[in-house]
């Protein structure tokens, strides 16, 4: 068989695509059967609405604090089924914007802990599972921060002087060159950071946080939507369609359905950002590229792009553009299939791996990712013992873990170090009302991608 050229397999990978299904690839590694919804009323210490990261870390080290805790966990769908079983799978101590930003609105020492703790979470991901038995393909290979122009160049020059005078644990450095071309082989990089970091299947984990929680003695509701809630100094009562939960402590863990409860309306959007993976790629295609470390990459840019390899020899592309719909729309049937959205990861793509243009889409989606204004999440205790946490900005899977720990300490009455973390009862910037919100929205995501076009803009006020 003749071997096409690169430029023949992009356009045999781009006619192709309209073959991928809109399902969420990392659903298909680990089936699952949601668990009964509660059909009764019941009574307990804590009461968590969301059956994600944020919820079942938290009750996870409720229970190793004290066993004897009665908690019960309701979840409108099953345990993982939003952001924390479909993300891109990267366990990275990214918090904020970037580490610029981060050190210049909340100060060094603030910045140095933060990025400390969270990466501490990283290592303890890694001891959960292999003690829990938890096959999440937990893999250390890391990721790398590249930059593609002269421009991001300068971006991570930048922050490494930064991380250096933070006195960082894992001192980073630049690659360029022939290092370079060893570690990643890519055309379209010209400089690459290597952080620390690891890369995870997303769904597996969750699943098997889920299955620890519920061995732990923690109730999980599963297919039982909160459809209303009552709170008051003398407990809480949280009612679903068969059943109400009547709590003496309170936990919202939503992340970006968060905007549904009225406090938080204006603290957190949820905006669309979108991935695609490809077929299994075989022992020839793999052999076209010289990627020895299997490193996720992430580009240093405004609206990011990253790849993955996964532990299938699968191809996942993600990011770009990210959508905002009017009035915080989140409907999955709606927006969950984007074609200009794949159109751009497959030139994403092509751009980065010019020789697996004739691979294929199996699977392009999208989802909801939660962010704040100032990009940092929001953890915190509003009174009256009802605690929350949420607004990862698509870096959750370690700062979930973290945040767990904050909740814990919350909840327990606990000053710790975890209690002290700059996103913890902070000064949460809201965002505008509805129109400017998508109004504001609309501009952002455009002066962001013109950013990236042009990044020479990006060059202004380096140091």
């Amino acid at each position: 068989m003749t071997t096409a050229s690169s430029t023949d397999r992009s356009k045999v990978g781009a006619s192709s695509d309209a073959l991928a299904r809109h399902e969420i690839y990392w659903r298909e590694t680990e089936s699952v059967s949601p668990g009964p919804p509660l059909r009764q009323d019941v009574h307990c210490d804590i009461c968590v609405i969301g059956g994600g990261y944020t919820g079942l870390w938290t009750a996870h080290f409720l229970k190793l604090a004290d066993p004897a805790l009665d908690i019960h966990i309701v979840e409108a769908d099953y345990a993982g089924s939003g952001a924390s079983g479909h993300n891109d799978g990267f366990v990275t101590p990214t918090i904020g914007h970037n580490l610029s930003t981060l050190v210049h609105r909340f100060g060094a020492e603030q910045a140095k802990l933060a990025y400390a703790v969270v990466g501490r979470s990283i290592l303890e991901l890694g001891r959960f599972c292999r003690k829990y038995g938890v096959d999440a393909d937990y893999d250390t290979s890391g990721y790398l921060q590249v930059a593609t122009n002269k421009a991001q160049v300068a971006l991570l020059r930048r922050d490494l002087r930064i991380a250096e005078r933070l006195d960082s644990a894992t001192q980073p450095e630049l690659v360029e060159g022939a290092r370079l071309k060893s570690t990643i082989d890519s055309p379209n990089i010209v400089a690459a950071v290597k952080g620390g970091g690891a890369l995870v299947n997303p769904h597996r984990l969750v699943r098997g946080l889920a299955r620890v929680v519920r061995e732990q003695g923690v109730h999980i509701h599963e297919q039982t939507p909160a459809t209303a809630l009552h709170t008051a100094s003398g407990g809480h009562r949280v009612t679903t369609p068969h059943g109400r939960v009547t709590a003496s402590k309170l936990v919202l863990a939503t992340n970006a359905y968060q905007h549904l409860f009225e406090r938080f309306r204006n603290k957190v959007v949820p905006v669309w950002s979108y991935a695609a993976v490809t077929e299994p790629l075989s022992d020839e295609q793999l052999s076209r590229v010289s990627w020895p470390g299997r490193e996720g990459f992430v580009e240093a840019m405004d609206l990011i792009v990253f790849g993955r390899l996964t532990a299938e020899n699968r191809l996942l592309i993600g990011g770009g553009p990210v959508s905002y719909h009017y009035r915080r729309d989140m409907d999955v049937a709606r927006h969950i299939d984007n074609p200009a959205a794949t159109r751009v990861l497959r030139g994403v793509l092509n751009r980065y791996f010019p020789s697996w243009g004739d691979v294929r889409f199996s699977h392009t989606y999208g989802g909801c990712v939660a962010m704040t204004r100032r990009f940092v999440p929001h953890v915190g205790n509003l009174g009256d013992d009802v605690f929350y946490g949420y607004g990862y900005c698509g870096n959750g899977i370690a700062l979930t873990h973290t945040t767990g720990k904050v909740l814990r300490d919350l909840i327990l009455g606990r000053e710790s170090t975890y209690t002290r973390l700059l996103f913890v009862n902070g000064n949460e910037r809201r965002v505008p009302p509805e129109p400017f919100m998508y109004l504001g929205a609309k501009g952002l995501s455009a002066l962001l991608a013109l950013q990236d076009r042009y990044p020479a803009f990006a060059m202004k006020g380096l140091t």
